[in-house]
């Protein structure tokens, strides 16, 4: 399913409630915005503004789980 483009006010509105989410201590900012559940045009979107206005979350990766062993 293709939705159409989010408005840009509606981008920073969903921008600064990821950006809340991550800073009350959410894990990956890009996970907090995946749980949005939105097309990958407005995930960029969404992704786009977050970084212009924190790049230093650009840098942020989600930390790895560690894997079983067998």
């Amino acid at each position: 399913m293709n939705m159409a483009a989010m408005s840009m006010p509606r981008v920073r509105i969903c921008a600064n409630a990821c950006i809340t989410r991550y800073e009350r201590g959410e894990r990956g900012i890009e996970n907090v915005v995946d749980s949005y559940q939105m097309d990958d045009e407005n995930r960029n979107l969404v992704l786009a503004e977050i970084y212009s206005k924190r790049p230093d979350l650009a840098a942020d990766p989600v930390p790895e789980q560690p894997k079983e062993q067998v």
